[in-house]
């Protein structure tokens, strides 16, 4: 809640309605406390509105209106500064870890690559042109940006080998990030008879269990680092080979699929009082993540 519904009117509606504590009298206009990250997530602080310096303050229209929107605003550095991203995107030193990892570490996957050092920010990648779109990797243009992926089939005298790749290129943090998200790698071959078949697989990505408390796997790939399938086949196999695929699936909200999931099992027992409400919420949850999934990538070669 503190990332997703930072503000007081979002908590307290959803405290009342679990029963967990009363409305107070809102301070914004009915029907704000439905949202969830809103303009003064990031720009209110104490009753004074914030913003970064205009990137050039002769031609900035804003600075020359004598009707300036909320009396104007303070100026500050950081909103161009990986820190400013940092309470949202990463678990501060005394938070639950699992196998000694924190479950949101993006900063300082970020501070540890190369992109600090050359002094790339978080918001030169989400934010574009200042740009409030936040795109990640639900968006596949975005993901298609940050990632190279390769097929090469090399015939050989006895055998043939297929090695397709997938390097985390120019993502600024490990990829994928968190728990949630999942990429898959597969290779597939189709035979002179049109026969399909599946010859190697991987998964990316960091697989927890539901309640957080056990790592299953942790195959994420740190900036500049690749994932690699290499499948040897016999000469006579590669004979009845009339196509390869590399084939990149992207499942954005993985995790949370098994999570809504696990929920919607139960449902029986959830509270009378909240079902009314929590219930439709649920099972819209399930099906956006469900819908999440997407191909990135699908390279083929051809005899």
């Amino acid at each position: 809640m503190n990332c997703h519904s930072p503000n007081p009117e979002t908590k307290n509606i959803l405290l009342s309605r679990l029963g967990w504590g009363e409305v107070s009298d809102p301070a914004w206009k009915p029907g704000s406390e439905e949202n969830g990250v809103q303009c003064v997530s990031c720009h209110l602080r104490k009753g004074k509105i914030y913003g970064p310096f205009p990137k050039d303050w002769a031609k900035d229209r804003i600075f020359q209106n004598s009707n300036i929107p909320h009396q104007g605003f303070l100026p500050q550095k950081e909103f161009e500064e990986s820190e400013f991203c940092k309470n949202c995107h990463q678990s501060p030193d005394t938070a639950k870890q699992v196998n000694g990892k924190f479950l949101m570490d993006t900063y300082d996957q970020w501070r540890r690559s190369g992109f600090a050092d050359s002094n790339v920010q978080c918001q030169n990648c989400h934010m574009p042109d200042r740009k409030h779109e936040w795109k990640g990797i639900s968006d596949a243009e975005m993901v298609k940006r940050g990632v190279q992926t390769s097929l090469q089939v090399l015939p050989k005298e006895e055998e043939a080998e297929i090695i397709s790749e997938l390097k985390n290129s120019g993502v600024g943090h490990s990829f994928p990030s968190y728990s949630v998200p999942k990429v898959y790698l597969e290779v597939w071959t189709e035979s002179l008879t049109g026969k399909r078949k599946k010859i190697s697989e991987k998964t990316l990505g960091w697989m927890l269990d539901l309640e957080l408390q056990k790592e299953i796997f942790d195959t994420r790939l740190s900036p500049g680092e690749s994932a690699l399938l290499r499948v040897q086949i016999s000469k006579e196999e590669f004979s009845k080979i009339k196509r390869v695929e590399f084939i990149v699936t992207v499942d954005p909200k993985e995790y949370y699929k098994r999570m809504f999931q696990d929920n919607w099992n139960y449902r029986d027992t959830f509270p009378e009082d909240t079902k009314l409400w929590v219930l439709p919420n649920l099972k819209k949850a399930l099906e956006e993540a469900n819908a999440a999934k997407y191909e990135l990538a699908r390279l083929e070669w051809k005899k």
